[in-house]
């Protein structure tokens, strides 16, 4: 619980990572090579994934559950994640130890067509996962191609939410693929979806200036599918160079003005902000510099928003 213009309310981190032993990949084959101390390769780049105390690039429950406490957060969602490998037997054993504290959401392969929809089944029916994570440049696939309808359908049979990360400094086709996913929503307007990181949008590129015309084209989303769509606001560092961000709290404006904090939920994208900042900066880039905000407003953005999308049965 935190304390917001004199209210206590509670706080969810609504978009983290665990994992107990790091190997994955990114961009549909390249491996990520684990180089110790927070170091990690990709292809022929070298660069810190995590701060260099990560030794062994694991990144257990218990360390986050450190920083939620040192920063009074009350709840969790595990996210899995390519870069990291699949970790769903591991979160799905927190999940089991700290019923109510955390939920989960799986990692799928859609590229393997055959056993996509058994995919989807196992992770929400057997793991009580509470949606599936795509992140489009690292497992890439033409989102509206015929034969990949039987995975929205799927998601939508099992009621599960779908979470999608639209991808970061790249230059293929698969990166911010946001018309062929404008295509995947106005066929499947009650699919429930979560847009990771305000949908990317390409924010990271500094030429991207005010209103943030890629944005923009993610914002109309919500004219099509509102009632069943949500974005987070993790990683939103990314976006600017320096604490507070101001770069970062203008767009924030920008998307609190056009979809409203009941659409909006606070997360930090753990662990590999620590790189950048703190996890308590994470929180009071927004908490000290959006003063804009009204209680209820906070109230959505820190809680409320994700309990409904989240932990609610």
């Amino acid at each position: 619980m935190i304390t917001i213009q004199g209210k206590e309310m509670a706080l969810i981190d609504a978009h983290a990572h665990i994992w107990k032993k790091f190997g994955g990949q990114r961009d549909g084959s390249t491996e990520i090579q684990n180089l110790g101390y927070g170091k990690v390769r990709q292809g022929d780049e070298e660069f810190y994934l995590l701060t260099p105390e990560n030794a062994d690039l694991s990144n257990k429950a218990e360390v986050l559950e450190g920083y939620m406490d040192m920063h009074h957060v009350d709840k969790a969602v595990l996210i899995q994640n390519p870069c990291y490998g699949d970790q769903k037997d591991y979160v799905k054993s927190v999940l089991d130890s700290k019923p109510g504290k955390f939920v989960g959401i799986g990692m799928i392969e859609p590229r393997d067509l055959e056993h996509l929809p058994g995919q989807i089944d196992d992770l929400i029916q057997n793991y009580g996962f509470k949606g599936v994570k795509m992140e489009i440049p690292d497992t890439p696939f033409v989102m509206d191609a015929p034969e990949y309808d039987i995975l929205w359908r799927k998601v939508e049979e099992n009621d599960a939410l779908v979470l999608l990360d639209l991808g970061w400094w790249g230059d293929t086709e698969f990166y911010f693929d946001i018309d062929r996913f404008t295509n995947v929503v106005k066929r499947h307007p009650n699919m429930k979806t979560v847009l990771c990181h305000i949908g990317v949008c390409n924010l990271w590129d500094k030429s991207q200036k005010y209103p943030y015309p890629d944005l923009q084209k993610v914002l109309k989303l919500f004219d099509i599918n509102r009632d069943h769509l949500w974005m987070d606001t993790s990683a939103m560092s990314h976006f600017d160079d320096e604490y507070p961000f101001p770069r970062s709290q203008e767009i924030f404006k920008i998307v609190v003005d056009a979809v409203g904090t009941e659409k909006l939920m606070w997360g930090t994208d753990f662990p590999t902000l620590m790189t950048e900042i703190t996890y308590g900066q994470a929180l009071t880039m927004f908490t000290r510099h959006a003063d804009y905000l009204k209680l209820n407003d906070w109230e959505n953005l820190l809680h409320k928003t994700a309990e409904k999308v989240y932990f609610q049965a």
